[in-house]
């Protein structure tokens, strides 16, 4: 969609080619963290099942650096329940969630910033998952209860370190 919008409503513009290496290198570094994030949460997951190790670090492509951890920082509960609290997730909770905001962003700004109709697939993917994200946590508040109390303490923000 976005290179029909660009060839047919803007295309005489260009942004300048230094805001196009910055958009591309953002792109770049917002892809490693959602690529490794999920890449973390889904081998601890395959290991803590019980995922044989040599298909836990299955050398496939693409494999980035920092995408499993060894012994991973966790949190456990009384009755045996485990949260990650590791790698990206140590700086948010859905770090991935922004991380897949911040490409849906790029893809509509790259298309000039003019329009409502560039951004309409960032305005809806970032209500989905602000949406889920909340569904998430009331779920995991009522299945972890004192663990997730635990966690959210231990790990405060939703989604930019810092701030949100």
């Amino acid at each position: 969609f976005q290179s029909l919008y660009i060839q047919t409503i803007t295309p005489t513009f260009y942004y300048p080619p230094l805001v196009t290496v910055a958009m591309f290198f953002i792109l770049l570094g917002a892809y490693y963290i959602f690529d490794t994030a999920n890449s973390q949460k889904n081998r601890f997951r395959m290991k803590r099942q019980g995922v044989p190790e040599h298909i836990i670090k299955r050398k496939t492509f693409p494999q980035l650096p920092w995408g499993y951890i060894q012994n991973p920082r966790t949190i456990k509960g009384d009755d045996g329940k485990e949260l990650f609290v590791d790698g990206w997730y140590r700086y948010g909770r859905k770090i991935h969630y922004t991380a897949d905001m911040t490409m849906s962003f790029l893809w509509g700004f790259s298309c000039g910033r003019f329009a409502v109709i560039p951004f309409f697939y960032f305005i809806f993917f970032f209500s989905i998952l602000v949406h889920r994200a909340l569904r998430d946590e009331a779920k995991c508040r009522l299945k972890y209860r004192k663990l997730w109390v635990e966690y959210t303490a231990l790990v405060p923000h939703r989604f930019i370190p810092g701030v949100f």
